[in-house]
């Protein structure tokens, strides 16, 4: 059985206000940890997935890849007001934890077993030297502790409102597309090594019909809204347990094998995949689920020989494919 992004999404906007002043005050906004090199505390850790505690990374250095906002509920101002201040203070740290995915020099990745609170980081991690933090505006501070969702994104990185209307009407369900490794062997297996491209339109009406049809109301993120492609990368699974099953970690856009240009993605989040005999014996793999700004998608295909990028993953430090997104892709994407 596999987990299916669209049925149960992880939303990966942290709602924070401060960050790393020049006194180093404790970090409020985890978010901000995303691509920055941390060294590891005397604290387990835990494989994805499990609660298999690890040990042997204490003092290493790590770079954050992805956080998993608790679910902790958001609370109205008005409880919030009654609560006393060591609960609310509780309850604010809760809100805004997360559970954080480490990968380490050697390909290993694991996670920080549950969600942490900005109160208990430290415990966890510290910065790398060299590594710095920029404070949020004082502005900026203030609205989110009213109501705004986290650090705004640029208007003209967002949909229009027209866009998301037309979206969350079905306009563009169909701009995604399957992309799978048609090689010899990888045909041999129980799973295809394949990318799914997703438009930010094709993810709205997608959660929309979802929500419809559970009688639910969808309420589209400011990340749902921002113009990026999502793919999701899964790896090869042989037909029997013993043949195993290829984690992905990574996801890249290329112009050309070279990597003239390259282009990592803004967010990465692991998928897990557990695979089952009748003797009930298991694989577990992980796809990847990631996002590019469609800035950065243009630009890379800008410098592809006739336009047409490439999506390289990777498992650990090997890169297992090298898919062409072709213009018959683009054009199903609708990537003008």
């Amino acid at each position: 059985m596999r987990e299916i992004w669209f049925v149960s999404p992880s939303l990966l906007l942290l709602h924070a206000l401060v960050v790393f002043g020049q006194e180093q005050q404790p970090i409020q906004d985890l978010n901000q940890l995303v691509g920055k090199q941390v060294i590891i505390q005397r604290t387990p850790l835990c494989k994805p997935g499990t609660y298999t505690a690890v040990l042997d990374y204490a003092g290493k250095t790590a770079t954050v890849i992805s956080l998993k906002p608790s679910t902790t509920p958001a609370l109205s101002k008005a409880v919030m007001d009654k609560l006393p201040p060591a609960a609310r203070t509780m309850m604010e740290d809760a809100q805004k934890s997360a559970t954080i995915l480490f990968a380490f020099e050697d390909g290993t990745r694991l996670d920080s077993c549950a969600p942490i609170g900005p109160s208990r980081l430290s415990s966890y991690l510290e910065l790398a030297p060299g590594q710095t933090l920029q404070p949020l505006p004082q502005t900026a501070a203030v609205s989110a502790a009213s109501s705004a969702p986290g650090a705004s994104i640029p208007t003209a990185d967002l949909l229009s409102a027209d866009e998301v209307r037309q979206a969350l009407s079905g306009s563009g369900k169909n701009h995604w597309v399957l992309v799978e490794d048609m090689g010899l062997m990888a045909a041999q297996g129980n799973q295809v090594p394949s990318i799914t491209l997703y438009m930010p339109e094709a993810v709205l009406a997608i959660r929309a019909e979802s929500a419809k049809k559970q009688f639910l109301h969808f309420e589209p993120s400011e990340d749902d809204m921002r113009r990026s492609l999502m793919v999701v990368a899964q790896g090869y699974a042989g037909k029997t347990i013993t043949e195993g099953c290829t984690s992905i970690t990574r996801v890249v856009l290329l112009s050309d094998p070279s990597g003239r240009v390259v282009k990592e993605a803004y967010l990465s989040e692991p998928l897990e995949e557990t695979w089952r005999n009748n003797l009930g014996a298991s694989n577990r793999c992980q796809a990847l689920r990631v996002k590019f700004s469609l800035n950065d998608v243009r630009q890379v295909k800008a410098a592809a020989p006739n336009g047409e990028f490439i999506v390289a993953v990777f498992s650990g430090s090997v890169n297992t494919k090298m898919y062409k997104v072709k213009k018959k892709h683009q054009s199903k994407l609708g990537l003008q």
